[in-house]
């Protein structure tokens, strides 16, 4: 094969080089927002777990106190079985939570500098997909004229200065060629990367929802026990043994039995909102051992200026030698 025909070979894989890039460039630039928006699931269930771990600590801390009062007691029982058993469930899964995000964070976070990175990648593959194939008719054009001419010098010297030129452009275009076959790769595999993770991450919606919607049912009832138990201790009357003395109901209802009606009056309307609110069923949260079993990877960006700067130097090289070719056919009159 001639250096003229191998030149042309190589060119002509190089508009779909360029083809095949754009379509990996513009496939990751227009899914970048989505994907970004997945990873942000991680900070969402983190967050929601950690508040949802905190309210059950605080109900269970709040329930010690409160149960002092014996019909409270009663009726929190069931309620708080469901509270521990949840608890021993959102716990584990809020540990798990916080390294997902620990490891997922960084990547969020580099993946919004990546638009940018990416359309400095692909305005100069879109200038190669132009240049190349326009050139390549050109060449191509030239090359059929000069070899259809009869034999003669012109047509002689015609296919040397095709040879001189192709070797000449050679390694240019297939330095294009292999640059942007790499850069193929690397933005393929980085977005099927992200493909994989994005589709682990999606179910952590659906867990966030379901973490807010226990805690709308569980805030109300730590509100009315929270202020039953502020007024357990802050709430005082006298008792008279073993003399006249403030007691605060709290220690009432723990030390002096005997006078818990009395304890009872002036909170009677709030022990009425809590037995009421006790009787509340929590819903379940589908997923969480999914998500205490969850092993993702994450994957490193591509090395974006190390992928773009040798593409940047064989397209200039080439748009020099453009210019230069300057063989004309048929032959000038």
């Amino acid at each position: 094969m001639s250096a003229t025909d191998t030149f042309i070979s190589t060119l002509t894989q190089t508009p779909q080089e360029a083809a095949a890039l754009l379509i990996q460039l513009n496939k990751l630039d227009s899914n970048l927002g989505q994907i970004i928006t997945v990873l942000g699931y991680s900070k969402t269930v983190d967050d929601d777990l950690t508040k949802l771990d905190n309210a059950l600590t605080t109900v269970q801390d709040v329930l010690d106190v409160v149960t002092v009062i014996p019909e409270v007691g009663e009726a929190a029982s069931a309620f708080k079985n469901a509270v521990t058993a949840l608890s021993q469930e959102v716990h584990p899964a809020r540990q798990s939570a916080d390294k997902i995000e620990a490891k997922v964070k960084p990547l969020r976070d580099a993946l919004q500098s990546v638009d940018n990175r990416l359309k400095q990648l692909i305005g100069p593959v879109q200038t190669i997909q132009t240049d190349s194939r326009q050139f390549l008719a050109k060449f191509t054009t030239v090359v059929t004229c000069i070899r259809s001419l009869p034999d003669g010098s012109y047509k002689t010297t015609g296919e040397t200065y095709l040879d001189q030129f192709s070797s000449t452009a050679q390694p240019e275009v297939s330095g294009l060629n292999t640059g942007m076959t790499t850069a193929t790769n690397a933005i393929t595999t980085f977005y099927n990367a992200l493909a994989r993770l994005q589709q682990q991450l999606s179910p952590l919606s659906a867990i966030a929802s379901a973490v807010n919607q226990v805690l709308g049912v569980l805030n109300p009832v730590i509100s009315v026990l929270q202020q039953l138990q502020n007024d357990l201790q802050d709430i005082k009357i006298t008792i008279p043994i073993p003399y006249p003395m403030n007691v605060s109901l709290y220690d009432i209802f723990k030390d002096f039995g005997e006078f818990i009606n009395l304890a009872l009056a002036p909170i009677q309307s709030l022990v009425n909102e809590a037995l009421s609110a006790l009787h509340v069923t929590l819903p379940s949260i589908p997923g969480l051992s999914n998500l205490i079993n969850l092993n993702i990877t994450i994957p490193g960006l591509p090395d974006f200026e190390g992928l773009l700067t040798p593409l940047e130097g064989f397209l200039k090289e080439l748009e020099a030698a453009i210019p230069k070719f300057n063989l004309q056919c048929p032959p000038p009159k």
